[in-house]
């Protein structure tokens, strides 16, 4: 759904990281350049920024009930 605010192995805040790291790679920019400028140094880290599947927008369509 959303990216989660903490990396899930480690611990470290990746959320604020997630809308330039989407707007860079839409540009045109390599992903591996882009994690290495944001201080994407783990591969937890990468490996959660390069599997994550922004969803909200198709969960956000359907009622609750």
């Amino acid at each position: 759904m959303m990216i989660p605010i903490r990396c899930m192995s480690c611990g470290k805040p990746v959320a604020q990281l997630w809308e330039s790291f989407c707007k860079r790679v839409e540009d045109g920019e390599d992903r591996k350049k882009v994690m290495d400028d944001l201080g994407l140094e783990r591969y937890c880290c990468r490996a959660l920024f390069l599997a994550h599947v922004d969803l909200i927008d198709t969960v956000s369509k359907f009622k609750k009930f």
